[in-house]
């Protein structure tokens, strides 16, 4: 008797996953289908842990961290933030001098704004009566 409940038991448990693996969809469907892509990507970003787990994803791969640097730099207050917090950093702040200086353009427009502007005109000036450093 005990064999004979424990066979239906197994019989009713593979029927039940039998069933459930017919509803479901798999995650591939999901993810073709634009409606519950969204909805998946939707509640995945309301879910403050998922969030965090998907950007700690993105940041381990190089190539994922410059597609998702391009995609905020197309954003202007994300520039304007970008630029803020590498101006803040005194390591950063010369190597931006060095390629504003080393590009043409870049070089004649400080020079231009520099000579523009009343006081740092005069700082200018000053400057440059003052001798070169040494090497």
């Amino acid at each position: 008797m005990n064999a004979a409940r424990s066979t239906s038991v197994v019989i009713a448990a593979a029927l039940f996953g039998m069933i459930l693996a017919g509803c479901g969809s798999s995650v591939d469907e999901m993810i073709m289908n634009p409606t519950t892509k969204d909805e998946l990507i939707g509640k995945l970003i309301t879910d403050d842990v998922a969030k965090r787990d998907i950007m700690s994803k993105l940041a381990t791969n190089n190539d994922s961290k410059k597609e998702m640097a391009e995609t905020l730099l197309g954003d202007l207050s994300i520039k304007a933030l970008a630029l803020e917090k590498l101006m803040a950093d005194p390591t950063q702040k010369s190597a931006i001098v060095d390629k504003l200086l080393a590009d043409a353009a870049s070089r004649g427009d400080l020079i231009s704004r520099l000579t523009a502007d009343e006081a740092s005109r005069k700082e200018l000036q000053d400057a440059l009566k003052k001798p070169l450093p040494k090497k």
